[in-house]
């Protein structure tokens, strides 16, 4: 796991509350946030998932996205990270969030396969571009970055607890 700050994970107790949720299971390209409570969840590899969460109202939302930014051709969609950060960020605004009150959780932007891998050592792949994304943005609107885990050669299983903010991870081996 690649990893600048520890992931918080769920503890057993909201195992046994998210288990009562409905679960909805976002696919790259789709973005979710909700009033009510439910587990999000998603499968990462080199895409990115991205869990935001109001403090304020306890609400959470994700996006689930595979490639860092639109060019232009063709029609703007939340496949890429650019678009995806922010129709789920004015779906939170729709909601009446403010971005000072919001947390993010980024996962996600492994280098699964030796053949993507730069032969010069750097760390600069498909994976990483898509994880720098939501840095950046987060960054330039203030948005505090409360877990991350990121990179590294294996997948991910994110689980978010949409009224609480809390997630858990489960790594996925490349075999």
């Amino acid at each position: 796991m690649g990893a600048a700050m520890k992931t918080a994970a769920m503890e057993s107790e909201e195992f046994v509350k998210a288990s009562l949720y409905q679960e909805v299971y976002l696919h790259p390209g789709q973005a979710y946030i909700s009033t009510e409570p439910v587990q999000i969840s998603m499968i990462l590899g080199s895409c990115a998932g991205v869990c935001l969460y109001d403090r304020r109202q306890a609400i959470g939302g994700a996006t689930h996205y595979m490639l860092p930014q639109w060019e232009g051709p063709g029609t703007p969609s939340t496949r890429y990270g650019d678009v995806a950060l922010d129709v789920l960020l004015k779906q939170f605004q729709i909601h009446g969030s403010s971005f000072r009150d919001l947390e993010a959780k980024v996962f996600g932007g492994a280098c699964m396969f030796q053949a993507f891998r730069a032969e010069d050592g750097s760390d600069d792949h498909i994976g990483s571009r898509n994880i720098n994304v939501a840095l950046q943005t987060f960054s330039r609107l203030g948005i505090v970055i409360a877990a991350r885990d990121t990179g590294g050669e294996n997948g991910r299983k994110i689980k978010m607890q949409s009224d609480s903010g809390s997630i858990a991870v489960s790594v996925i081996r490349n075999s």
